[in-house]
């Protein structure tokens, strides 16, 4: 049966995340944001106007990009959003130690293409923020929220404390890693999430002074 005028192949979508794929790891590796899209094609190994039928723009390529990072991050947000781990100190505690994991298995190189690409950009920028940076810190607000209800910390505008939780920690391991502040202004990373955590409660919590887990502290080590 002939194929209706305007419709799309059945192979359209199968074709399309395999080109996803492709630009994405090119995307991520270094100066990856940097990329032309006769470069984009090449990698894919298709034609420009291939990777345009499918795509449209460069901007728009990028753009999908971002989005479909958000969708293969969405079980870790999730988690990150409502999976609990005690009181309110143990869970943040859990929550930052996350956010570093994730940053050290690929987190890190998505931010960093997304500002790369989006910094100063009136398009890119506000979907880098609504694809890739809020998602973690609307993850983080729903955390916070929780405990809230719960009566561990104080009530406040729980937005403006997921800023305070997660971006100190974003821009230490922007500092360390994306940008090689580890060879000329070494941070011990652990250390900066006990400290950061303890005044994150002192600020919010109901009882600052409750005890930290008693768990064996792990050694430092750079990001």
């Amino acid at each position: 049966m002939a194929r209706v005028k305007g419709s799309r192949n059945a192979d359209y979508e199968k074709e399309r995340e395999r080109l996803l794929e492709a630009v994405r790891a090119r995307l991520l590796a270094k100066d990856g944001a940097q990329a032309s899209f006769r470069e984009l094609a090449e990698v894919a190994g298709v034609s420009v106007a291939t990777l345009r039928h499918y795509f449209g723009s460069r901007e728009a390529l990028l753009a999908e990009v971002m989005t479909d990072m958000h969708r293969r991050g969405l079980p870790f947000l999730h988690a990150a959003a409502t999976e609990l781990h005690g009181p309110v100190r143990e869970s943040l505690q859990w929550f930052l130690q996350q956010l570093l994991m994730g940053w050290r298995m690929g987190v890190g190189e998505v931010h960093a293409f997304g500002l790369t690409a989006s910094v100063g950009h009136e398009t890119l920028g506000p979907v880098y923020v609504q694809e890739l940076l809020e998602p973690t810190l609307q993850s983080a607000e729903a955390r916070l929220s929780r405990h809230i209800a719960d009566g561990e910390l104080r009530r406040c505008d729980v937005r403006h404390a997921a800023l305070e939780l997660v971006c100190p920690v974003v821009l230490g391991l922007l500092h360390q890693v994306q940008l090689s502040g580890a060879r000329c202004r070494p941070l011990d990373v652990e250390r900066f999430l006990a400290d950061h955590l303890e005044t994150f409660l002192r600020a919010h919590a109901v009882d600052p002074e409750s005890p930290a887990p008693t768990r064996p502290r792990k050694p430092g080590r750079p990001a």
